[in-house]
């Protein structure tokens, strides 16, 4: 229980945490601001007048900007993540390597949609064809009995997988299925109650509806941070326990030129 407390804690953990939780929190507001024209544009709100037309017509380039600030924030979070499995996390990293966090959080986003790529193909598979084989009215049956199943596998794989790619370095060790699952098997405990520190962080996220519903970007942010502490803890208990279960190897004496090591005199 003592590693709940600490990613409870961790996004309190550096001196300057505030000033590293608003500026996550804007980050997180950006995207719902840029793209709010567009959703009362969808939503034809009564509304609508009052944003201004070049908005409307801008909104290509404000989702651009609003994924920019996500993939910012994935990035972010991984490199949080990453010290922790180093063992040099200290709370909260600084904003200052924001480029590179745009590019890692582009290619963490990618591995994820890919992972969730096999769900989606398979219960569409599925669907449509029951739609031809029976009447389009059945096609929610596949969505329940396959689709159901193959969301909860990924969502369980997901963030091993994501954190294989932040350890390694590398987009393929997200699709090492059998290493990462061995790896979480040897800490499998610690990985699931991590599912429960994320949902009690989830709950923690809904107070900041009584921060005039703004808050709510702030602590969600510091929501995430938490999930990212739990899951990267697991996590790196599970390859401290690969690097454990490894013996090393030690080298061998030399023997004189011509005679097998079995027969040397100790």
């Amino acid at each position: 229980m003592s590693d709940v407390g600490r990613s409870f804690a961790y996004p309190f953990r550096h001196p300057r945490w505030v000033g590293r939780a608003l500026i996550g929190a804007a980050l997180e507001v950006v995207p719902v601001v840029l793209l709010l024209p567009g959703i009362l544009s969808l939503a034809r709100h009564r509304y609508l007048y009052l944003v201004p037309r070049a908005a409307i017509l801008l909104l290509p380039v404000a989702a651009a900007l609003g994924l920019g600030c996500r993939f910012i924030v994935f990035g972010y979070l991984g490199r949080a993540a990453r010290e922790v499995l180093d063992g040099s996390s200290t709370g909260l990293p600084a904003w200052d390597r924001v480029g590179d966090d745009l590019l890692d959080g582009l290619k963490l986003w990618l591995v994820a949609l890919a992972l969730w790529l096999p769900a989606v193909a398979v219960t569409a598979g599925f669907a449509l064809l029951v739609m031809a084989l029976t009447s389009p009215g059945l096609a929610w049956l596949p969505v329940i009995l396959v689709g159901l199943p193959a969301a909860l596998l990924t969502l369980a794989y997901l963030p091993a997988g994501l954190l294989a790619v932040v350890s390694e370095g590398k987009l393929g060790a997200a699709f090492s299925i059998d290493r990462v699952t061995v790896t979480v098997g040897r800490a499998f405990g610690p990985y699931a109650l991590a599912f429960l520190v994320a949902l009690g962080a989830e709950i923690f996220a809904q107070l900041g509806l009584a921060l005039c519903c703004v808050g709510i970007f702030a602590t969600r942010f510091i929501a995430h941070c938490v999930t990212v502490h739990a899951f990267a803890t697991a996590y790196g208990q599970g390859t401290q326990g690969a690097a454990s279960a490894s013996p090393e190897v030690q080298p061998s004496a030399p023997t004189p030129e011509g005679i097998p090591p079995s027969t040397v005199s100790t």
